[in-house]
């Protein structure tokens, strides 16, 4: 496959931002989260990609596809520009929201190749925020690929893709001064309330939602010495964090205080207002100065709200940094580290399409004696008797996936050459999907023979590696010499035996030149 053909099509994204379209606009490609998981997985089934990934923050929401091995949508735009209504990155999109293409086309932009990768690596470290820089985006790319990792819809290109792209922003983070860097847009709300004339310390302020947003509002609300009021839903279950020198109040109740509050902040993923007009207007004395910040998208606070005398409504638009020419030198020392960042990415793909390529048409035959060049091969467990497995099993094997907490740093270099792909997550039942044949390799024995169970369950060949009498099949030593393959066996046992009579072959075989 050309290079530049393949770097155009196997990945590809489609999104819209504050650049792009309003917050009304952008409050319609909103998911609630009891819709989400179905969305996303019928989104990359329409599509027909290997992996997808959802990117929804305050500011932007792109979807990203992957298509390795697969063919692209036909009509998809190779390279970077406005989409036709009838794109199918674009209509995938809209479905997956609801709305009518034709109407939104104009706020989003495609991007393939290069063009998507260099976007995201900028859009990790903030360079594409509306406030330049800010802190909160990097965890934001980090939780979107966790997210897809998690419901099965990622692949190991969008994994490695996404993987990069994040750790080239944690290094842009320590490494580069930006001039107001690192600011969110509570930062600056905390700001126009000081420019108001309000002073915090002698300010009640009510935050309504207790998310992680939420909770940093509040939080930096209270570092600054004002009263803070952190709403609480009764239903929700388990233990609710309210952050240290706040207090909890019902949501339910949330009308009640507002004309105790100078200031109210509402960050929540909420498909539904917050504050309406109707209710708030019961509760707010005509007139009464107050501060109003939504900091959501959709938004959480009726716009209707901010006509009222004396109300002062801004909504996350409001917020933004100009980049400057002061930051000219922080940018260009950003855009190094990204740069390599990308070259990594790049590389990583160029070795395993080689890796792949290398292997014969049918592959060598593993001591089983049937063919796996084209099977999918599972271990969980990062450790020694992984990477032991996993040396033997690469000549024959066309997949391997490791799930694991931590990886040997030789299965990471495996990794970064291409060969196998690295998945940093603990055992779930889901990660078996698609695989041929499993490896149990923890240092749980249990954990292995609940894998094992599972195993049987599905079908799915199993080795145990702390259990040889559960195991389906044995790893046998393995000698190797151009198309001639020698399995030594002793059924799970004697293995110091097993090794020694492999070297013997191995010298056998080199001595007379099989």
């Amino acid at each position: 496959m050309d290079e530049i053909t393949n770097r155009k099509n196997i990945i590809r994204m489609i999104g819209t931002d504050h650049s792009l379209a309003s917050a009304e606009v952008r409050s319609a490609f909103s998911l609630p989260a009891d819709v989400k998981e179905a969305v996303v997985s019928l989104a990359r089934a329409k599509l027909g990609a290997s992996g997808v990934v959802l990117l929804a923050t305050c500011n932007r929401t792109e979807l990203w596809a992957s298509f390795d091995d697969v063919e692209p949508p036909a009509r998809s735009i190779v390279g970077m520009g406005a989409p036709n209504p009838d794109d199918p990155m674009l209509r995938v999109m809209c479905e997956m929201h609801m709305v009518d293409p034709e109407e939104y086309a104009q706020y989003f932009v495609c991007r393939s190749g290069d063009k998507a990768v260099s976007h995201l690596f900028r859009v990790a470290c903030g360079l594409r925020s509306a406030i330049v820089a800010e802190d909160q985006i990097v965890s934001q790319v980090k939780q979107a690929i966790a997210y897809s990792r998690e419901i099965g819809v990622a692949d190991s290109v969008l994994e490695v893709l996404f993987r990069q792209a994040v750790t080239a922003a944690k290094q842009v983070k320590s490494g580069v001064r930006f001039t107001r860097a690192y600011a969110t847009a509570i930062d600056q709300a905390v700001e126009l309330i000081g420019e108001s004339g309000l002073d915090l310390k002698d300010a009640t302020c009510m935050v309504i939602g207790n998310g992680e947003y939420g909770r940093l509002a509040a939080t930096t609300l209270a570092e600054r010495g004002a009263e803070v009021l952190v709403t609480v839903r009764q239903y929700t279950h388990g233990a609710v964090t309210v952050p240290r020198g706040c207090t909890g109040v019902p949501y339910a109740d949330r009308y009640e205080y507002i004309d105790r509050c100078q200031v109210i902040m509402s960050a929540t993923t909420s498909p539904h207002y917050t504050l309406e007009r109707e209710s708030f207007v019961e509760c707010h004395e005509p007139g009464r100065e107050l501060l109003l910040f939504d900091l959501a998208i959709p938004c959480d606070i009726d716009p209707e709200i901010g006509k009222l005398p004396g109300c002062h409504l801004r909504d996350i638009d409001s917020f933004s940094t100009q980049v400057g020419l002061e930051n000219t030198q922080a940018i260009a020392a950003a855009q190094k580290l990204l740069d390599s960042g990308m070259e990594e990415f790049w590389d990583w793909l160029l070795r395993r399409q080689a890796h792949k390529s290398a292997r014969p048409p049918f592959g060598a035959m593993f001591p089983l004696f049937f063919d796996i060049s084209d099977k999918h091969a599972v271990f969980v467990g990062g450790g020694t008797i992984a990477l032991r497995r996993v040396r033997t099993l690469l000549p024959f094997v066309g997949d391997i996936t490791v799930y694991a907490p931590e990886f040997s740093p030789e299965l990471e270099r495996f990794a970064m050459d291409g060969a196998i792909t690295l998945v940093p997550m603990k055992y779930e039942p889901k990660v078996l999907e698609g695989a041929d044949l499993v490896f149990a390799c923890t240092n749980d024995r249990d954990l292995n023979d609940e894998i094992c169970d599972e195993c049987r369950r599905r079908h799915i060949l199993v080795n145990v590696c702390s259990d040889r009498f559960k195991c389906d099949f044995h790893f046998p030593g393995v000698v190797m010499k151009e198309n001639m393959v020698v399995g030594v066996s002793a059924g799970g046992k004697d293995h110091r035996r097993v090794k020694q009579l492999r070297a013997r072959i191995e010298r056998l075989m080199d001595e007379e030149d099989v």
